[in-house]
């Protein structure tokens, strides 16, 4: 071959190799889109790699896009290249943005100052605090040198549709479009809220089922823009990647069977055709049911969300097929409501089919279709159900008007029946002030015979107490066993705690401490923290106690007895719900407001979904099964601690143990709650 024909072939391949290279993307606005900046290369494989991809000997497999990618339905992985070129006048730090928010994986080649690259990943198979912008759709930060044309390689890998759109940012204009991108987002998301809950609204006020079916489409379409847009992914559960498709998915699966059962409801087709509309709802649903599976089953979610989209081209004709008639036969506004409703629905599902296929290419309409159509599809539904409730509002109010027809002939009659009913009353209310006094009276007789059988109980407690000391007595004398002086040591321990409470808490006085409130002062807490290990040792099963002194306040301002039935009640549980040998520490601090005193174990702690019911009047959780108790001890003990003007609360340890914390503060105001509600009686433990 002749020097002239070689340099002809030299100069003929490279025309055409830069034909077929995508020119480069001069970086000259504050936001510049990638489309038609492009080339492309399908590796069906999925299995070369960037080595492979990048080598020279590949780059003519690269083929220049016109536009955005979009290569429809495919598992293949797919390479985009694109070469850009700052300008001088913008800082050298931007932003790639990628689009649409559900990719499962993305991987970036960025060039290093080598020659070798860097790769960066994104996409939904990363939690979400490794993204490099806390942002709902993937972006990357990007250092661009100036005026050296830089090549990047992204590796798009999802089994969802390929059609994605790519744009560079300076981070100030892509932070000042989030206003009115967040704007947008609101208004959908508060329009479907509004749609909801006045579907509901209207379902309640009127007791028909085709307003519950709207309200929930509605909710379906909420919950179909939070997962499609990624707010969803963002802030609900970041941390879980692998939920992003599905419930993405669900929403679809969802909000079409939705939409039918609210269509066929809203023109009776229940009523009139029952045995049809069983029937082809049914199917539906058996078909959405057998999609949700697939996901259950361990298959990709976006393939039971395609097999929707597929099967809703059939079934869209279909239902509009057997809902034209029933339509036709409805009142003229509501007629063309439907049909417009219908029209906006079908078309949303054939736009969608068609892009999911790449028959359609994506721009700001075909991708924003599904938002747009179950829009349109909730307005005008809307619109329609309220021209029916109008209906029936009219048909009410005439109802009503005849009613007030019947009202004026009977007004008379209506007077003579309030005096009558007046009378009535009267001595209804004689009947109720009687009665209260007879209560007042029972309560009083309920405080004596208290107070009476608190004395009567005394006279056998002294018998034990004077027995089990003369026991233990004999016992040392004789130089007893062990086991039968430790047994005698409880049960004088017993016989001890059992005077004290009736020293304290069946006393007359005692009787009327709910009622007269409480009374603060300073108090030693050191005895307060002894007398609650001491009174805990009899229930105790090899327990340890554990009582720290340092940084241990020498007062509080507290009413001494019923801080003591307090710190009773917190030892007394600490030891009954835990397991034998379990630590119960008990430790206190003085803070800036106040005091902080604090009863902790290391046994199972509370579950977590008894957490919120523990203060609750009556609530035994399941750790309670074989102690005794009425569930009163904690819901008292915290009311008592309110009553002081403080707080006790169930810390959160993340299961490992409990601890209750008490909080009093240093100058207490007047008792948020008044003391005069109850009878009274306390319970030790809860």
């Amino acid at each position: 071959m002749s020097l002239v024909s070689r340099y002809l072939l030299m100069l003929l391949l490279f025309v055409c190799c830069a034909w077929a290279r995508a020119e480069p993307l001069a970086l000259d606005h504050e936001r510049e889109e990638l489309a038609g900046y492009m080339s492309v290369f399908i590796d069906k494989s999925g299995k070369m790699d960037f080595e492979d991809v990048a080598a020279p000997y590949n780059s003519e497999r690269f083929r220049p896009l016109k536009g955005e990618l979009n290569e429809g339905i495919t598992d293949a992985a797919i390479w985009l290249k694109f070469t850009v070129q700052r300008s001088s006048q913008y800082p050298a730090e931007w932003w790639l943005e990628v689009q649409p928010a559900l990719i499962e994986q993305l991987n970036l080649y960025v060039p290093n100052a080598d020659g070798s690259y860097t790769m960066r990943q994104a996409g939904t198979h990363l939690p979400f605090a490794k993204r490099e912008v806390e942002y709902r759709n993937p972006v990357f930060k990007l250092q661009l040198p100036t005026s050296v044309p830089q090549t990047y390689y992204l590796r798009i890998k999802t089994v969802a549709r390929s059609s994605m759109h790519l744009t560079f940012w300076q981070p100030e204009a892509f932070l000042s479009k989030l206003g009115s991108e967040q704007l947008v987002l609101g208004l959908f998301l508060g329009v479907y809220a509004m749609l909801a809950l006045a579907s509901f609204w209207f379902e309640r006020a009127s007791r028909d089922g085709v307003y519950k079916f709207l309200g929930l489409y509605a909710l379906g379409c909420l919950w179909m823009v939070l997962a499609e847009s990624g707010l969803m992914f963002q802030y609900l559960f970041p941390g879980h990647p692998q939920w992003a498709q599905p419930t993405w998915t669900l929403s679809f699966l969802v909000g079409g069977p939705m939409a039918i059962e609210f269509l066929f409801r809203f023109v009776d087709m229940p009523e009139r055709y029952p045995r049809l509309t069983r029937y082809y709802l049914w199917a539906i649903r058996i078909y959405v049911l057998g999609l949700i599976s697939m996901i259950g089953l361990g298959f990709h979610a976006e393939a039971a969300a395609q097999r929707w989209i597929v099967g809703a081209t059939v079934i869209a004709p279909l239902t509009f097929a057997i809902l034209f008639v029933p339509i036709l036969k409805s009142r003229n506004e509501i007629r063309y409501a439907l049909f417009a409703s219908s029209a906006a629905l079908f078309a949303e599902v054939a736009i969608r089919a068609l892009l999911e296929i790449g028959h359609v290419e994506r721009n700001i309409l075909t991708e924003n279709v599904g938002f747009l159509g179950s829009m349109t599809f909730c307005l005008i539904s809307y619109y329609a159900t309220s021209r029916r409730y109008y209906t029936i509002r009219q048909a009410k109010e005439r109802a009503q008007s005849d009613l007030l027809e019947m009202a004026q002939r009977t007004e008379q009659e209506l007077e003579q029946q309030v005096r009558a009913r007046t009378d009535d009353l009267l001595e209804a209310m004689k009947t109720v002030e009687t009665a209260l006094s007879r209560e007042r009276a029972a309560h009083e007789e309920q405080r004596q015979f208290i107070s009476t059988v608190s004395h009567e109980l005394r006279t056998p407690l002294a018998v034990i107490d004077a027995t089990t000391q003369n026991l233990t007595r004999d016992a040392l004398q004789e130089n007893g066993p062990a086991r039968m002086l430790g047994r005698l040591e409880k049960i004088q321990q017993a016989t001890e705690r059992l005077s004290s409470l009736f020293d304290n808490y069946l006393s007359s006085n005692r009787l009327d401490i709910m009622s007269q409130g409480v009374h603060p002062r300073q108090t030693p807490l050191l005895p307060l923290l002894e007398d609650a290990i001491r009174s805990a040792r009899p229930l105790a099963n090899r327990h340890l106690f554990l009582l720290k002194k340092k940084h241990l306040p020498e007062t509080i301002h507290a009413d001494p007895d019923l801080m003591r039935l307090v710190l009773r009640t917190l030892a007394d549980n600490a030891v009954k719900y835990t397991p034998a040998g379990s630590l119960i520490t008990l430790e206190a601090k003085t803070t800036e407001d106040g005091w902080e005193i604090e009863v902790r174990d290391n046994g199972p702690g509370i579950a977590p979904q008894e957490r919120g019911m523990i203060f609750d009047r009556y609530f035994r959780g399941r750790a309670s099964s074989g102690h005794t108790g009425t569930g009163l001890g904690l819901p008292l003990a915290r009311r008592l601690i309110r009553m002081h003007g403080g707080s006790l609360t169930l810390v959160d340890t993340n299961g490992a143990g409990a601890v209750f914390r008490i909080w009093l503060p240093r100058n207490p105001a007047m008792a948020a709650e008044p003391a005069g509600s109850g009878n009274g009686l306390v319970e030790a433990g809860s």
